[in-house]
């Protein structure tokens, strides 16, 4: 069932809002994915701490079950937990009665299986495809080779090229029914090239606009307006896949402007500066 929380996404510039999600704990192996390091490492700290407070105070609450551990005393339990769930055994403290020692059999089992599990997620975050691309904060209309286009920049942040390099761009389109019912849809829009067999340097996706366009009629009118854009290739040192997206609002399109040049060469050195990444000018509007 879908409760009442709410949960908020950012692509880009634009912000989605989710009311009524489900919560974390229906699927918490992606939720535990979907962490930073830092808020991972804290919710690991806090499984490890739940778990051996309430063993310790299991072997607290038996006094005598565990030899040379201070009766009453919750600190003894904790760190004899700690000993028996890690499987480090010191030996100072054991189990001195059968009950204390099924206690612990059921510790040391349910520590296999948290060792086991902590060590799989930190694998799979290592292993999980990162983002290794960066989209240009913007899009601009301005011409390509004597027509008007939209366009958007995307380069790779890594040292190798991507391989195998597709693009996507797609527009929400609104459309209504003669019954008055709003129907909207991710449309795909055509690109001049959508595919860059190896992307090393930038690469400017573009997408013409005919007079007619649709784009340019809801970005003038009033409906909500959000082009999206998906690239996706291979690493080539890695040999995996790299996905990136990016989403872009109303106030993200530049009408009669161009992106600066980032390719610039030194010494007879080319060189891509990546502080011109969202760098853009305008342009004559009669020449769009």
């Amino acid at each position: 069932m879908l409760g009442r929380r709410s949960q908020s996404y950012d692509f880009g510039s634009v912000r989605t809002v989710r009311n009524g999600v489900p919560s974390p704990f229906a699927d918490l192996y992606y939720s535990i994915m979907e962490m930073g390091w830092a808020a991972f490492v804290g919710f690991v700290c806090l499984a490890f701490a739940i778990i051996n407070l309430g063993f310790g105070l299991v072997y607290t609450a038996m006094p005598g079950a565990i030899a040379n551990a201070r009766p009453g005393s919750l600190i003894d339990g904790v760190f004899f937990s700690i000993d028996t769930l890690g499987t480090v055994g010191y030996g100072f403290m054991y189990p001195a009665t059968h009950i204390a020692h099924a206690i612990a059999a059921i510790e040391i089992l349910l520590g296999l299986f948290f060792s086991a599990t902590i060590t799989g997620l930190i694998f799979a975050r290592f292993a999980r495809p990162r983002v290794g691309l960066a989209f240009s904060n913007s899009m601009v209309i301005g011409q390509y080779e004597g027509q008007r286009a939209l366009m958007l920049r995307v380069v790779s942040i890594r040292s190798r090229p991507l391989a195998d390099a597709d693009a996507q761009i797609s527009w929400l389109e609104t459309r209504r029914h003669e019954d008055g019912s709003i129907y909207r849809r991710l449309a795909e829009l055509e690109l001049v090239r959508n595919r860059n067999p190896m992307l090393g340097l930038a690469w400017t996706v573009v997408h013409l606009l005919d007079d007619d366009s649709p784009v340019i009629a809801a970005l003038d009118g009033d409906e909500p307006f959000l082009i999206t854009a998906l690239v996706r290739g291979t690493d080539t040192l890695l040999a995996s896949p790299t996905i990136g997206n990016y989403r872009y609002g109303r106030d993200d399109v530049r009408r009669d402007h161009e992106f600066v040049d980032m390719l610039i060469t030194r010494d007879d050195v080319m060189m891509l500066e990546m502080d011109r990444l969202h760098g853009t000018r305008s342009i004559d509007r009669e020449a769009v």
